[in-house]
C-alpha cells in the first residue's frame, strides 16, 4: 500500500550510490545497473579502482534479494588478465552475452 501511494504522489527518491569500499573478498558479489559479478579470485588494486570508476560496488548486505543478471564466473579472472585498454570492450562483450542468455527475465541470486 505504501508503495502505491509513493508512486501515486510521485514521492519516489533516487537511491544514493553505494559507498566506495576496499576490494571485495573472494566469494562476495559486486553490482552495477542490474548486473552482478561474483568475485572468484582477488581483484588487483588497479582493476578494483577501474571497476569503482565504472560504477561497480560491493553489495553491502549479506543476502541481496534484488533481481539481477549474473555475469559468468570467469569475468574477474578475465578482467585481471586484460590490459587496461581492453577491459571496457571485454566487459561490454560479457554483459551483452549475459543479457542474451538471460533473455528478458532476470535471475534472483
Amino acid at each position: 500500500m505504501k508503495n502505491f501511494f509513493r508512486t501515486l504522489f510521485g514521492i519516489r527518491t533516487k537511491r544514493q550510490p553505494l559507498p566506495i569500499t576496499p576490494p571485495p573478498k573472494v566469494g562476495a558479489s559486486i553490482v552495477r545497473n542490474g548486473y552482478r559479478i561474483k568475485v572468484t579470485q582477488p581483484c588487483r588494486s588497479d582493476l578494483w579502482d577501474w571497476l569503482l570508476l565504472s560504477g561497480w560496488r560491493a553489495i553491502p548486505v549479506r543476502h541481496d534479494r534484488r533481481a539481477s543478471i549474473v555475469l559468468p564466473e570467469e569475468t574477474i579472472p578475465q578482467l585481471n588478465v586484460a590490459s587496461t585498454e581492453d577491459r571496457q570492450r571485454l566487459l561490454e562483450t560479457l554483459v551483452s552475452s549475459a543479457r542474451k542468455s538471460a533473455g528478458r527475465e532476470r535471475v534472483r541470486h
